[in-house]
């Protein structure tokens, strides 16, 4: 049986994490702080700032907390503490592996390079390694809504900075069948290093951007929610092995569902479809991991066969090492 503490000490991966969506409020006043950058409201003010409401109208809507989160992460010190932290979260929330995404323009409003918020995120995540046990690696995060010689730039001076970053990606607002225009950008770090592509597609947008994304080379896909009732899209997902990087609280609030049971856990699974469980926002959608999986348990009859397989599919969609996928799959064999 699928018990709350049983959720919560099983093993768990979480692959779809943006850094700051993910911050804890305590630990953006504390950057605040060392920033001199005075806060006036309360923690439960800033709190709410940073939350999402569950009634999002769009996508937009739902991503507005991200430019009040950013202007504290413009110091390597700020980008370390953010990433110590979602670290320190994970761990607590039972993950194992996780990879954090962030993009890297966003932090370089002042003095920093693009380099530099990279490795400050990678020391945090290194910090947290030193001391839980959990793994976690840097997937680079383009902005749809910049200009492309601005994304471009993001991606190639990506190139070679760490061994954490093992992956790319292309965030924001999400227009429809965008991606002919970005092949040209997210190609200067994924051609030229072992880096994997992921793409968020299908979050609000239109089922094509998920053809797209798949033609284009991704080996997961970011929410894919949009075919939910599209029987010939699951099936070419499912055709091509690509990954789901599902988010059900996150669908909720920006309305790609309209309530928990809705979520096709069990449609999917049934499939074949490769689907994952993931947190998206751990601030913005106040959601975790755990709670995430209770959700699906109590709304969609997730039952224990499920979340084996589920987090089965992560660690075979992870974009790491297999020393590290075995050590995660011996983890789930000692807790199944």
């Amino acid at each position: 049986m699928l018990t709350d503490n049983f959720i919560q000490d099983f093993p768990k991966v979480d692959l779809h994490c943006h850094l700051d969506g993910s911050i804890r409020p305590s630990t953006l006043k504390q950057i605040a702080d060392i920033q001199k950058i005075e806060i006036n409201d309360s923690i439960d003010e800033v709190n709410q700032k940073m939350h999402s409401p569950m009634d999002a109208v769009t996508l937009e809507e739902y991503l507005q907390p991200f430019d009040y989160v950013n202007q504290f992460l413009q110091t390597k010190e700020a980008l370390e503490i953010a990433a110590f932290d979602v670290m320190d979260q994970a761990f607590k929330d039972g993950v194992k592996y996780i990879e954090i995404r962030f993009a890297p323009s966003l932090s370089t409003k002042k003095d920093l390079s693009i380099q530099d918020t990279i490795n400050a995120v990678a020391n945090g995540i290194s910090r947290a390694e030193k001391i839980y046990d959990i793994t976690g690696n840097i997937l680079i995060c383009g902005m749809r809504n910049e200009e492309l010689s601005e994304i471009g730039k993001v991606f190639d001076q990506s190139k070679g900075i760490t061994n954490k970053v093992v992956g790319a990606d292309l965030a924001g607002p999400e227009p429809d069948e965008y991606l002919s225009n970005f092949k040209s950008v997210y190609n200067l770090l994924v051609d030229q290093q072992e880096v994997f592509l992921t793409l968020h597609a299908g979050e609000c947008g239109c089922i094509q951007n998920i053809y797209d994304a798949i033609n284009e080379g991704a080996k997961r896909i970011g929410h894919g929610i949009a075919m939910k009732d599209d029987d010939k899209t699951q099936k070419y997902v499912s055709d091509n092995n690509v990954f789901i990087e599902g988010c059900p609280t996150s669908n909720l609030q920006t309305n790609a569902i309209e309530k928990y049971s809705e979520y096709p856990l069990k449609k999917w699974l049934n499939q074949g479809i490769k689907l994952t469980i993931n947190t998206d926002n751990r601030t913005v959608s106040d959601i975790n991991l755990t709670n995430e999986f209770k959700k699906l348990r109590d709304n969609c009859d997730m039952e224990y066969s499920d979340l084996i397989k589920l987090t089965n599919n992560a660690i075979d969609g992870a974009f790491t090492n297999d020393t590290i996928k075995n050590k995660l799959k011996e983890l789930v064999n000692k807790n199944s």
